[in-house]
């Protein structure tokens, strides 16, 4: 094959422009620890859970102290840790369009059934562009065909669409 140019990966751009501004690799969260925080509460807690630790008053003993200094985040409430998740770079956008759909049975004026639905898509070229630019890819990622056998003796060929 050809290559027909080459340009930056949305992940490459991003990394650019923190560089540029000179912020931390870590987005709107201040350090490591606070994004991993946020990640664990993300991926682990509920909504619920994650708004009443988040609320927890840390003080008052020596032990709550030496924990207050570990687990003080810039973000104290739910809604506060959504804004710095919500700040972070996003994928490919959805976007929405109205389509009108004609249907095939009959309204009480004798006229087909009509309505309007909203249809939610991304674009799939970009989709592709930036799984291809993802750089937890990188190694993973295969260019060409491939021939997979289910057994050691490379009989028994496997055939799906992919």
């Amino acid at each position: 094959g050809e290559t027909f140019g080459a340009s930056k990966t949305s992940f490459e751009t991003i990394r650019d422009e923190q560089v540029l501004r000179g912020a931390e690799i870590w987005g709107p969260f201040v350090n490591e620890e606070e994004w991993d925080l946020a990640k664990w509460l993300m991926l682990n807690v509920g909504h619920n859970q994650a708004e009443a630790f988040l609320k927890m008053p840390i003080a008052g003993t020596y032990i709550r102290l030496q924990i207050q200094r570990r687990v003080d985040p810039a973000y104290h409430n739910k809604g506060a840790l959504l804004d710095d998740i919500d700040e972070l770079p996003g994928g490919i956008r959805w976007k929405c369009e109205d389509v009108h759909v004609q249907g095939d049975l009959l309204d009480d004026d004798g006229k087909t059934r009509s309505e309007t639905l909203e249809m939610w898509f991304r674009d799939p070229v970009e989709c592709v562009r930036e799984l291809m630019g993802n750089p937890a890819f990188r190694d993973v990622m295969a260019y060409a065909p491939e021939r997979l056998f289910s057994d050691e003796a490379g009989e028994d060929k496997v055939i799906n669409e992919m």
